[in-house]
């Protein structure tokens, strides 16, 4: 046994610490096992601290939780794809992105696997509405410039 500066560096009783097995003593050494053989020395595992609870309520296992990101994307889609209307390139794709993740997301919200139908409903529309705003608009300034020239 060890000595250092706060003590013995085993504890009183003879216990052994980290898992290690105990010595065998006189009475183990005498001891006659009726089924044959001696036990051997014995080993305790290391005592350690239960694992903390958890927080909250359990969440019960099975049910998937749903995906909103379609009807979402087509919903920021249409907004930024409404705003970039004027945009010739820009605008167009926005739009059709827009309409086409729209899409998918009321898809997915008739199936059931998203619940943000609204959000995808919205998305569509105002893909929809900028894009036949864009060509309009388009329109409008192709007549206006090549109407002007022949005069």
């Amino acid at each position: 046994m060890t000595s250092g500066p706060y003590g013995d560096s085993q504890p009183p009783g003879g216990v052994p610490t980290g898992g290690q097995p105990f010595p065998a003593g006189p009475a183990e050494a005498g001891y006659q096992n009726p089924y044959g053989g001696n036990p051997g020395p014995v080993s305790y595992p290391q005592a350690g601290y239960p694992p903390p609870p958890g927080y909250g309520y359990p969440v019960a296992p099975g049910y998937p939780q749903p995906r909103n990101g379609m009807g979402t994307a087509g919903l920021v889609l249409g907004i930024i794809g409404l705003v970039f209307c004027w945009m010739t390139w820009v605008g167009w794709v926005l739009n059709i992105l827009a309409i086409i993740f729209g899409g998918v997301g009321i898809s997915r919200a008739n199936q059931g696997h998203a619940t943000n139908r609204g959000s995808a409903v919205a998305g569509l529309v105002l893909g929809l509405i900028g894009l036949i705003l864009g060509v309009l608009l388009w329109v409008v300034i192709g007549v206006a410039v090549f109407g002007m020239s022949r005069v």
